[in-house]
């Protein structure tokens, strides 16, 4: 079989595209009005987070294992599994008795009639690429939480449209794209899971089915010109992260040996891919960059790569049809391009399991790319046709390795530094605080022994703003993050015993 030169667009696989992700077809579009009110900007909005990537080229993220296999449950619905009828679930092992089950959780109290009245398998039918994105922007916010599993946060439809890419054409008005954020919103916050997780001597197990994002929708609307139909102006989303978070995205607990703090960078380029014409690229993507801590040397076979972002069945179709698996592998090298010119991730293919013949044309010297295709595998191969079951005997073996962009690591690694540091100084100061405690102590009497009022905020943020300090200098001295000085001085947090004698003590407060 002659062997064709791969496209410049990935989904040259029209086939393959159509059976692995799902768009937001679901969303009913209705022709544009040809006459409108004027849209007003809503008022009385809840404050919202900022857009990401507003100051930076790179976000933290959650990178633990629930997300990862969160985003696999997204990108694999075909995957999901009956345990009865219509309830599906999905599940994710990790080894040593370490595994993740997800299920659709839609009949929930605080959920939409739109979401709660469907059948498991038509929520299902919703999943995909855009789902697995969204879930992404939701791992990103949780991460900058100090206390995610308390700590909700609002994101705002016109901010998740551009960061998206929803509907990423001028035929939609912005009504339209605001309710498929909505719906899309709705969907991602159906996926619940059950964890079972040891690490060490430390039981993290979500034995319960809860919801992984607890999501809500305000939606402000505003009547059309005929007074009866209403367009959306504007899109609240409230996301609360789930328990796991406790387990997995615990910085404190993290210290104390009793949880995991999992986290990585995700690059802004990874949402500048267009997720409907590059599918594939968007799909290994989120999974390379969310995994890269998991797997730090980067080393993937074909088969493991496509089996994380690829439904089982279009993995058994490319074996058992070969024109649709030579498909599979033009879309691959496709995507694998994108990935090299629009993340910067260095691609090396192993010289011993991945042959020239093998390889995009892309990777090639430009004197073996520009040949003709009979010629150049006549040149490479020996012969002028790819031998029989090169798919499952040569291509799925095949080694390659990602190496995410220096930056990345770079800012990793400085994170990681910081941390500990933030760490050492806050445990030097607290035994600071603790040694001058024992030497006034001694020789005093039991009066003085009493325990010190409790600080308020109010108290706290008079002292900080005494010594000129702004909320970040105060939480960087003390090894906190900005977010908990804020609920401190507002009150809508009680510091511990531990933490108030290191907020007496570096603000001089008696």
């Amino acid at each position: 079989m002659m062997q064709p030169t791969p496209s410049d667009r990935e989904d040259s696989a029209p086939l393959l595209e159509a059976s692995t992700q799902l768009e937001l077809t679901e969303v009913e579009v209705l022709p544009a009005q040809s006459t409108r009110t004027k849209i007003r900007k809503p008022r009385n909005l809840p404050r919202t987070e900022p857009p990401l990537f507003t100051t930076k080229s790179m976000e933290m993220i959650a990178s633990g294992a629930p997300v990862i296999s969160a985003t696999q449950a997204f990108l694999k619905p075909p995957d999901w599994s009956e345990y009865g009828q219509e309830r599906l679930y999905f599940q994710k092992h990790f080894g040593k008795g370490r595994y993740i089950e997800f299920y659709v959780l839609n009949k929930q109290k605080h959920q939409a009639e739109s979401i709660s009245t469907q059948a498991e398998r038509e929520i299902l039918e919703q999943y995909g690429v855009m789902a697995a994105r969204l879930h992404a922007v939701f791992a990103t916010y949780a991460s900058l939480q100090s206390e995610p599993w308390k700590e909700p946060f609002h994101l705002l439809g016109t901010d998740l449209i551009k960061t998206l890419k929803v509907h990423n054409s001028n035929k939609f008005t912005k009504s339209q794209k605001l309710k498929a954020v909505a719906d899309l919103a709705w969907v991602v916050g159906t996926l619940g899971a059950v964890i079972h997780w040891f690490e060490g001597d430390m039981d993290l197990c979500v034995r319960e089915r809860s919801l992984l994002w607890i999501v809500s929708v305000q939606e402000y609307t505003q009547p059309n010109v005929d007074g009866e139909s209403e367009e959306l102006h504007e899109v609240v989303i409230r996301v609360q992260p789930g328990l796991w978070t406790h387990s997995f995205l615990n910085r404190e607990g993290a210290q104390q040996r009793k949880a995991l703090y999992q986290y990585g960078l995700i690059p802004k380029e990874v949402f500048d891919i267009d997720p409907h014409r590059r599918k594939m690229a968007t799909s290994m993507a989120l999974y390379l960059i969310q995994n890269s801590r998991s797997r730090p040397n980067g080393v993937y076979t074909v088969e493991s790569l496509l089996e994380s972002v690829l439904p089982s069945s279009d993995i058994e179709k490319a074996l058992s049809d070969r024109r649709y698996g030579w498909k599979l592998k033009e879309s691959v090298d496709n995507a694998l391009l994108t990935l090299k010119d629009n993340l910067k991730i260095d691609i090396d293919f192993d010289d011993e399991t991945y042959p020239l013949w093998l390889r995009p044309v892309w990777s090639l010297p430009d004197e073996i790319a520009d040949l003709p295709t009979k010629e150049r595998n006549q040149q490479l191969l020996g012969a002028k046709w790819l031998p029989d079951s090169y798919i499952s005997k040569h291509w799925f073996p095949a080694k390659l390795t990602f190496r995410l962009p220096v930056q990345i690591q770079e800012c990793l690694d400085e994170l990681e530094t910081r941390r500990t540091e933030k760490t050492s100084r806050a445990s030097a100061v607290a035994s600071t605080t603790r040694n001058k405690s024992n030497s006034k102590v001694k020789g005093t009497t039991a009066k003085a022994l009493l325990p010190a009022a409790e600080l308020d905020g109010k108290t706290v943020k008079a002292a900080r703003q005494a010594k000129g300090w702004t909320q970040a200098q105060l939480a960087t001295t003390i090894g906190k993050s900005v977010s908990w000085v804020k609920l401190v001085e507002s009150d809508r947090r009680r510091a511990v015993d531990e933490d108030q004698s290191l907020l007496r003590q570096v603000l001089g407060i008696q």
